[in-house]
């Protein structure tokens, strides 16, 4: 397996992308995406029974439960529950006739609207059958802690259910969740909340076997150091300083502002490279203006440096 983190998420089958809610998962899902097709793999990006998809704004189509193509070598899927749930009784009753008989009955309805787990085995189901399609599949997951629940339903499943289909299923998704080709992909930010949230959230998943290999994880937005201890002190009393005029003043509290940045990100690297034992990857902020698309573009130039791709094949045509 290659050691260049980037080089071996693309080289997955699945990438799993989460973190605290606000952190950029989805931009960095649908760049590692964009970055996999660029380099010929065929791919799905897709969002998880997402009412309002997020993808939409970065693709300028709106996902559906089939995938659809978007760029070449790559489709955009959002598997909304409807759908996935279609899917999954077409894969355990072979016959189309009874599979409508059971989605049409009101009571199979409300039996799986309150079966615990049940909405969780059926998307991650839908994930599955992806995966047997395409090269690459790369999964904009819930929140962290709302993407720890859905993985874990394989466990829980697999302690209700003794044998049958569902077991059978579940068996099959545990088994591709620990399977050497997938990956999960952690987006933090340099701020210590989010830095503590990162790693809560692999211990959980190691706890509970749900890791079986290094997770990756993306220091967005990180400000690498550029001042000098002189530097910084000399900002230090500057700001003290009461003769300045005021246009001084802004130039000298902007780059008290960038240091505290800079500082903000070394902590959080060194915190999360001595508790995992391996540096985050660091991506600087992303160009001003906050269109999706650039931003997807922009993190995806910076991500493609390290395995060859060129900014002509990343950009949009």
């Amino acid at each position: 397996m290659s050691e260049n983190p980037v080089e071996r998420l693309l080289d997955s089958r699945l990438v799993m992308v989460t973190g605290k809610g606000g952190t950029g998962k989805t931009t960095y899902a649908a760049a590692l995406a964009v970055l996999g097709a660029v380099r010929g793999r065929r791919s799905v990006v897709v969002e998880l029974d997402n009412q309002r998809p997020s993808l939409t704004a970065v693709f300028h189509k709106e996902p559906r439960f089939q995938p659809a193509p978007v760029r070449l070598n790559l489709d955009l899927a959002n598997l909304a529950w409807e759908g996935a749930l279609h899917a999954y009784i077409e894969s355990v009753v072979p016959s189309r006739r009874v599979t409508n008989l059971i989605l049409n009955n009101p009571v199979v309805g409300r039996f799986l609207d309150f079966t615990p787990g049940s909405r969780e085995m059926v998307i991650l189901s839908a994930v599955g059958a992806l995966v047997e399609k395409y090269d690459l599949v790369v999964v904009d997951m819930p929140a962290s802690g709302h993407a720890f629940s859905l993985l874990d339903i394989t466990r829980s499943a697999l302690g209700l259910f003794r044998s049958g289909p569902v077991r059978t299923r579940a068996t099959e998704l545990k088994s591709l969740i620990g399977d050497s080709r997938t990956q999960v992909v952690l987006v933090a930010l340099p701020e210590e909340m989010v830095v503590n949230e990162t790693l809560e959230t692999i211990a959980r998943m190691r706890s509970f076997q749900m890791l079986h290999h290094q997770p990756t994880v993306f220091l967005n937005r990180a400000t690498l150091p550029s001042l000098t201890e002189v530097e910084r002190e000399l900002l230090r009393r500057l700001v003290a300083a009461e003769d300045l005029l005021p246009l001084e003043r802004e130039f000298v509290l902007a780059g008290r502002w960038e240091d505290g940045l800079e500082q903000a990100t070394a902590t959080a690297q060194r915190v999360l490279a001595e508790q995992l034992g391996v540096s985050p990857l660091l991506v600087p902020p992303s160009v001003p203006g906050g269109v999706p698309r650039d931003t997807v573009e922009a993190v995806a130039v910076h991500l493609g440096r390290s395995v060859g791709a060129t900014r002509r094949e990343i950009a949009w045509t």
